[in-house]
Parts: C-alpha cells; structure tokens; sequence
C-alpha cells in the first residue's frame, strides 16, 4: 500500500470511497451478547511466490501488447499486489474474494515489488517512442518516471519509522484504510471488511518486524515523536472495542444500509467485537510494547541526516517529491527568498489596517485574528460551503472544464483535508473541517480553496473523469497536486476573490508563508541538523505560529513540494502570457495544465511548451 499523501491544515488523503445507502432506524449496540465465543478464522503467513516466477508470469501477460494496452495491463499487474487500492476506489469487482489478504508489507514483498518495477521499466523501454503519438508519448514519460521513483524508494527501505504516529505509520494507515476509505454497500462488502480486519494481528506483526529490521539498521525513530507514537497505540489498547474507531466506523456504515436485514446487521457485529478484542486490541497492545522495549534506543536528536546515509536518502526525497534536482542548499534560500517576498505583501496589509511596523508576525496575526470575525462552531461546517458555493460560481471565467463530481463539507473533530470520491461517483469528494471549536474567519477562505475548488476537488475529480489510461487518473505527483492546491489560493487572489478582505488575503499569506518556511524548516531539519527548538523558533518568527515540526521530522522532503509545484505553474503561466501575448487565456492554459491529469513537473513542463508552440504555428 502505497503511503498515503496526507497533511493536516491543508492536504489530501488520496483515498476514495465507496457510497452507502439509507436508513431512518440505527441499531444501537453498545455490547452484544454471545451465547459462545465467537471463532474467526485463521490467518496463515503470507505465501510470496517466487521472484523468478513473478517476473515470468509479468512477460506471459504483457509480451506482445502494444504500448496502449502495455500500460494498462502493467498498471493492473502492480495495482492488484494492493488490494487496499482496489478497495479505497470503490472497486470491489476486481478483488478476488476467495482468498483477500491485506497488503503484504515486509521488507521481502517491498523488495520483490521493485524487482516487479525494474522489470516492467526494462520491457516499456523496449518500445519505440518515435511511434508514439503525443499522449502516448505522455504516457511512456508518466509510467517510467513512476516506475523509477517507486524501484527507489525500495532501495530505501531502512530510511522509515514504520511505526511512527497518525497516518505516517503502518499502524495510523491501516486505521485510516478501515475507518474512512472502506466503504461498504452490502452485505458482501461489509464480510470482507471483516476478513481484513481479522488479519490485522499479521499486519501489525509485520510492523513489529519492520521496527527489529529498522533497528538493526541503526535507524530507530528520534525519542521525541516515537515516545508520543508509543502513547497513541496504548492508548488504543486501552479501549473497549466499542470504543476504538474501527468499532465506530462500521456500525456507522451498518447503520445507514437498507439493504442488510436487522439479524444480519446482529451477527455482523457481534464478529466485529469478537474481532476487535481477539485481534485488533491485542495487536495494539504488543506493538506498544514492542515500542517501549526500543525506546532506549531512539535518538535525542531529530532528521534523516543523523543516520549513515542519511543525507543521501534525505536528497533522494527532495529530488522525488519535487520533480527536480534542486539541492538542499537550493531549497533552502529558495523558502528564504519566498519568505521575504511575502513577509513584504504582509507588512503592506497590515499598514492598511494602521498596525505598527514594529510588531512581530505573531503580534500582527493575533491583531487579526481579533480584528476578523469568528466563526462560531456550529457556523463553520455553513461557512465553508458558502465559500465553496460562491467559488463555484466564478470558476467559469477561469475554467472551461469543470468535474461533474460534486464536494461536500464533512464536520468533526479534525480537519483541514481532503477525500477523493469514488470511482463510481456513489461517494462525493469530501473535504474535512473542523466543526468542533470556533473558527477565526481569516484562513478559512484559502483553506476552502486549496481543499474545494479550485484547489484539489476540482484538479483530482476531473482528473478521474478525464479520458485517459487509468494510471494516468490515479497517478499522484505530489509537486504537481500539491503545487495545484497552492496554486489555486493564488489564483484567488489573482482574480480578486480578496478584493474586499483584507483579513482573508492576510490568511492567505499566512498559508503561503507556512509552505514557503516549510523548504527552511525541513532542510534545516535533515540537511543542517536543526534541533525542535531551533525549527519551531524559525516558524513562529516567520509565519506567526508553531509549526508542525514533528510532521517534517518524520516525513521528510514532503513538505516541500507545495511551494516548489506553485512556482513552477507560476512560471509556465508566466512564459505562456508572454509568449502568446494577445493569444493567451487563461482558461485554455488551465486545460493544458489540467486536461493530463498528475503528472512530473518536468513533463508539465515540456506539456506547455508544446502548447505554446502548437498555438503559435497555428496563428503565424
């Protein structure tokens, strides 16, 4: 299972989600009586075929193929060694139910996973491209840039905390999977939600093992987050089964289907809190202990560059979730730059207001904060969807194409992120907010945008509508869906959405801020060895609040790709005005940069290139 794209305040949980249906009578169980304990199922080792016959088995199925249908099969092949994948798209007739497993994640199936990635390259750089029409030529670009990116991250297996906290560990991930992208609609789905959940005591025995391995490395995550990590899963634990999310989650979708029969709806949760306190809750239990019995062995110090090769691996991030070569260095000044850009649109605002010139970013920020209005909790969940109501009625002057697929607001206690929809179109893109505590007003407007639209429902829903290869609508570049989201709060200012809010152009920088300071704080971490303090003191002083540091530490180069992506559409943006001067829209460059779905920016790149040439042949 590839690891999830998230960030809180601001990000995208690639997940999508089936639908469910409706009903007005909810079961309330809070404990179900047995007569007898229930029995599940035996969960056996998993059985890894051999390499060699992996590899034959791929050259049977794709010899002879032309590139078209290469790709696809290629992508289904590699697709179907994940069946959370298969699952979070909604996609439940490509899963062999005889025998469902949850992804295998030790080391040995990651390493015949890149032998897999070699070999498919080695047979797709066999063809030849001087055949290839445009979108094929896209396509080959796409495929074996992906290809390359995920052989080495393989080759980095030792550079993770495999157990580290939220959905950065195996543990926050497999979670996630079954508490928001498992949706069932029947009563077939919701028994195979059970059968993978009956095997989640291998899955985290799995990471257990993962933790050894890492360990025997040398690499052991730093004391500050694995001790907060450890807590988190005792805390699980701890729990009644009725109280863990797993529990919650799927008597929720129970509750909501008409279609399961109330006996049926019994027996099912009955096998759930059977599972749950045989399986799920044990697992808990002896993964923290495992964690506790390597605390002593975790660092003091924070970032990748501690470890032997370190530096090496923390480039290689860098260079995968930015799409370029820039260096540490590079990266480094370039957030530096940016932050004096913006820290000057800043002080202009705050002149506006009459603020002094001498406050610092936090004084100034609490001035607004106090100055805006506040959104009250039970206002939030409303204000956000008037926001993205009157977004929608200015897209038209910026898009000609917009997703059929619609974007709700979904409340709770956390927020700030993005749910793709399902393939089928049953389960809406979902953007999360926090509906718990009072809101002020100043972020909420580009929080709104970088989430909705014009920010990542609009970019991922058409590009799951669009009409292309299935991996080239469900390839995820961070640089260039990140980079989007970003671009899309600029987009709103350039097409004055701020005109007339001061409070809500200020939120704006403050994002932009927040994402320029992340190249500082993240190469300062893992390239200069910055100490907590020393990258939570750069924050505050440069954005106007704490930063998520413990984010940065363990997910290292990822916060990057943000403002590196938003530049380089700023760019290409640029030179397509100027190149084509009275021939320029913006709309028909929104297509060219949209209309490919996720890809490289330096194939982005090359996209608009041949864009501007093609419409300057066409006018000459």
């Amino acid at each position: 299972m590839k690891q999830i794209a998230i960030v809180i305040a601001s990000c995208l949980i690639l997940y999508s989600c089936g639908g469910g249906g409706s009903s007005d009578t909810p079961i309330n169980t809070p404990d179900i009586p047995t007569e007898q304990p229930i029995t599940l199922p035996l969960v056996n080792d998993y059985a890894l075929i051999s390499t060699d016959d992996l590899l034959s088995q791929v050259n049977e199925q794709l010899s002879g193929l032309a590139i078209d249908d290469f790709l696809d099969e290629a992508y289904l092949i590699i697709n179907e060694r994940e069946i959370e994948n298969s699952i979070s798209d909604g996609l439940f007739d490509s899963i062999n139910t005889e025998a469902p497993e949850l992804t295998n994640i030790s080391d040995e199936f990651n390493r015949q996973s890149g032998a897999l990635f070699d070999h498919i390259l080695t047979l797709l750089q066999g063809f030849e491209q001087s055949t290839f029409s445009p979108q094929q030529q896209i396509s080959f670009d796409v495929f074996s840039k992906d290809l390359t990116y995920q052989s080495q991250w393989v080759e980095n297996l030792s550079y993770n905390y495999p157990a580290t906290y939220g959905f950065w560990g195996w543990q926050g991930s497999t979670e996630t999977f079954f508490t928001q992208a498992f949706t069932f609609n029947n009563l077939e789905q919701a028994q195979l939600f059970l059968t993978l959940l009956n095997q989640t005591q291998r899955r985290f025995q799995q990471i257990e093992t993962l933790l050894d391995n890492r360990a025997n490395d040398g690499i052991v995550e730093p004391h500050w987050t694995f001790s907060y990590s450890q807590s988190l899963v005792a805390d699980v634990a701890a729990l009644s089964p009725q109280e863990t999310s797993y529990y919650q989650a799927f008597e929720e979708q129970l509750n909501a289907l008409s279609n399961i029969d109330n006996a049926e709806k019994q027996t099912l949760l009955a096998t759930l809190q059977a599972t749950i306190e045989q399986k799920v809750l044990p697992a808990y239990q002896n993964l923290a202990t495992k964690m506790s019995s390597l605390m002593a062995q975790a660092p003091d110090q924070i970032g990748f560059g501690q470890f032997e090769g370190g530096q090496e691996f923390y480039q290689f991030t860098l260079n995968y979730y930015t799409n370029s070569t820039l260096s540490a260095e590079d990266i480094h000044q370039l957030g530096l730059d940016e932050l004096d850009r913006i820290h000057q649109e800043m002080r202009l605002l705050f002149s506006q207001l009459g603020y002094p010139a001498n406050e610092s970013l936090s004084q100034s920020f609490a001035r607004v904060n106090s100055d805006a209005p506040l959104i009250l909790a039970a206002n939030v969940k409303e204000t956000y969807e008037d926001l993205i109501a009157q977004a929608y009625l200015e897209l038209p002057t910026l898009f000609n194409s917009l997703p059929e697929q619609e974007v709700i607001v979904v409340g709770g206690q956390s927020g700030g992120y993005y749910i793709a929809g399902s393939d089928d179109g049953s389960r809406p893109g979902a953007f999360y907010a926090n509906t718990v505590n009072n809101q002020p007003y100043t972020t909420m407007p580009t929080l709104a945008y970088h989430e909705a639209v014009p920010g990542h429902h609009l970019q991922i829903a058409l590009a799951n509508e669009l009409d292309l290869p299935i991996f080239r609508r469900k390839a995820h570049f961070t640089s260039y869906i990140e980079g989007w989201g970003l671009y899309a709060e600029r987009l709103a200012k350039d097409a004055n959405w701020y005109s007339q809010d001061v409070y809500g152009d200020l939120g704006r920088l403050q994002f932009e801020a927040m994402r320029a300071a992340r190249l500082v704080v993240d190469t300062g971490i893992h390239h200069y060895g910055w100490s907590v303090s020393q990258a939570n003191d750069f924050h505050v002083e440069n954005v106007g609040f704490d930063g998520s540091i413990s984010r940065y530490s363990v997910w290292p180069g990822q916060a990057v790709a943000y403002t590196i992506g938003m530049l380089k559409i700023l760019a290409l943006r640029e030179q397509a005005e100027v190149a084509l001067g009275e021939l320029y829209d913006i709309k028909t460059f929104h297509d060219v940069v949209l209309n490919n779905g996720a890809i490289p920016l330096d194939v982005l790149e090359d996209v608009v290139n041949h864009y501007i040439t093609d419409t300057l042949a066409r006018n000459d």
